[in-house]
């Protein structure tokens, strides 16, 4: 039997970098897929239904491989913070989660390529953000430019200037970071990747 390829669909670099630790020999395929929000769809719903969707993408030209695909959503009092791609929009963002604890949803699905048989897992994340002034959430902006990343917040730069108290329930921060590598091991096992 032919020994299947490995794709991830993203074209997060992040994602790819993180992919990269596994050792694995692996190409990125970005997918184009639409990401709004379902009518009334949780947080978590949604990051494991975009995370099975593009992996679903990749498959419709993809054969003989297994494709990963993720996707993070946050949420702050019950409102989806989407991945601003304007500073204002970025701006506001700050600005709400400003004081208030915030979620972070990663899923992760593994697709088989040829079946579409597929598993899936999510890591959770709760943060508490510090009390943020406009002259930090300016600096933040223009130094980091959180642009594309969910509710602004891009954890590597961010958890020194924007956190209060981080809750590692996953023990991992890779999922918070753009794919949850603790729970993709399982998977890949799982294929004998």
């Amino acid at each position: 039997m032919k020994k299947k390829k490995i794709i991830l669909g993203s074209s997060s670099k992040f994602r790819r970098s993180l992919f990269s630790t596994l050792n694995i020999d692996f190409t990125c395929i970005s997918p184009d897929i639409d990401e709004s929000r379902l009518e009334n769809e949780k947080p978590k719903d949604m990051a494991i239904r975009l995370s099975i969707k593009k992996a679903m993408e990749i498959c419709k030209t993809e054969t003989n491989a297994i494709v990963i695909g993720s996707d993070a959503c946050a949420s702050c009092d019950n409102r989806i913070l989407g991945k601003p791609i304007f500073e204002d929009v970025a701006t506001e963002y700050l600005k709400y989660i400003s004081g208030k604890t915030i979620f972070f949803y990663t899923g992760v699905c593994v697709m088989d390529s040829d079946t579409l048989e597929h598993q899936t897992d999510i890591a959770k994340y709760e943060i508490k953000i510090k009390e943020l002034n406009n002259e930090t959430i300016y600096n933040y902006i223009k130094k980091h430019k959180p642009l594309n990343s969910s509710a602004a917040f891009r954890y590597e730069v961010a958890k020194d200037l924007l956190v209060e108290k981080f809750f590692d329930k996953e023990n991992d921060i890779s999922g918070l970071i753009g794919l949850p590598l603790k729970k993709l091991k399982v998977i890949l096992k799982s294929y004998e990747i």
